[in-house]
């Protein structure tokens, strides 16, 4: 049986293809799984080690220091602490909050999370200029979702903007 001429360029065709494959993909997979596998032992190793545990720990309760500055230390409620800043931020920006409704709260792991859910209405920019003012106070918490409604007012022929908020405070808790 005769090799044709075709035949072995097809054949060194596909070994040269074999060649460029191992080149450019599967030496860099293996070359990154042997990385992968040493910084998998690294960490194993450093978990073991006890010094770094006690440093972890000692990073741990400066941080909680410095997050125990952020909560509200008067002596009224976060609920109407929130409600002062928002009316205040909407008379700055002319919203209307047309809706506060009561806040969700729920426990996870050691933490008290509460959501509190309020709707204004007013223009786009002024709206987004409160977010903001409401995202630059981490007292307050984090704005965890923001839905944006166009209504129509058949009445007076008019369209106007209706934004729902909900911000979301987290709260370590308390043993007693």
């Amino acid at each position: 049986m005769k090799l044709s001429r075709k035949n072995k360029l097809l054949f060194l065709g596909i070994v040269l293809a074999l060649i460029i494959c191992y080149r450019f993909a599967i030496a860099n997979t293996i070359a990154y799984y042997n990385e992968y596998e040493s910084q998998k032992e690294l960490i194993n190793n450093n978990l073991n080690n006890s010094d770094l545990f006690e440093n972890l720990i000692q990073r741990e309760k400066q941080l909680n220091k410095v997050l125990d500055q952020y909560n509200t230390v008067s002596g009224e409620s976060f609920q109407n602490d929130l409600l002062k800043h928002i009316t205040r931020l909407s008379e700055k920006h002319k919203l209307k909050i047309v809706d506060f409704k009561e806040p969700h709260s729920y426990a996870e792991e050691n933490n008290n999370i509460k959501t509190y859910t309020f709707s204004l209405e007013g223009s786009f920019n002024g709206t987004l200029l409160l977010i903001s003012n409401l995202e630059n106070m981490p007292s307050l918490g984090f704005v965890k979702h923001i839905n944006f409604t166009k209504k129509r007012n058949y009445k007076n022929n008019t369209n106007y903007l209706v934004t729902e908020i909900m911000l979301q405070k987290t709260e370590t808790a308390q043993n007693k």
